[in-house]
């Protein structure tokens, strides 16, 4: 396999003494006359793929443009063990009876997939695609893992996901 491509912005020792002493100043200079809190101008729009649930891509000023598209598909959980009820479908616990609907007493009106760890990591898939790039490539791969990383973080997103003990939804962003 061929090593990964990296792309590196090359300036000259001008360039880059200019760049840093500009930004060292109180307030710093940016090179497009920007003040510190001023951003580039953007646009955004929403819902511009048609078979994804939701989507949107924004515009910046220099050309670049980024465009986010997110499916969920439902599926059926995997069988897992349980120790207090020997073999049930999906990771929420609580055996076979049916009830999975129904509300806790002791969760203050909380339905069971709102309970802690019932989510699995699987069920979320980020893909990143940039122009130049193979799928296999570090860049890509690694901003997958970062955006997949900060998705599930908190572990209420994949919790969320959990529908009953024999189906979850599956999210996909790409």
């Amino acid at each position: 396999m061929a090593p990964a491509t990296t792309q590196q912005l090359l300036l000259s020792p001008a360039e880059l003494s200019y760049i840093h002493s500009s930004l060292s100043l109180q307030p710093p200079i940016r090179p497009d006359s920007r003040t510190p809190t001023q951003f580039r101008p953007l646009v955004a729009e929403s819902d511009i793929l048609p078979n994804a649930n939701g989507s949107a891509r924004i515009c910046f000023a220099d050309g670049t443009e980024a465009i986010t598209g997110v499916k969920v598909q439902m599926e059926k959980s995997a069988w897992k063990p349980s120790a207090e009820h020997g073999v049930h479908l999906g990771p929420g616990g609580g055996g076979e009876d049916g009830d999975e609907e129904e509300e806790d007493e002791d969760s203050g009106g909380k339905r069971k997939g709102d309970r802690q760890g019932v989510g699995d990591n699987s069920w979320v898939e980020v893909n990143v695609d940039i122009p130049g790039y193979r799928d296999d490539d570090t860049m890509p791969v690694f901003l997958a893992a970062m955006l997949t990383e900060a998705l599930l973080a908190t572990g209420t997103l994949k919790n969320r996901l959990w529908i009953t003990e024999r189906y979850h939804w599956k999210l996909y962003v790409d």
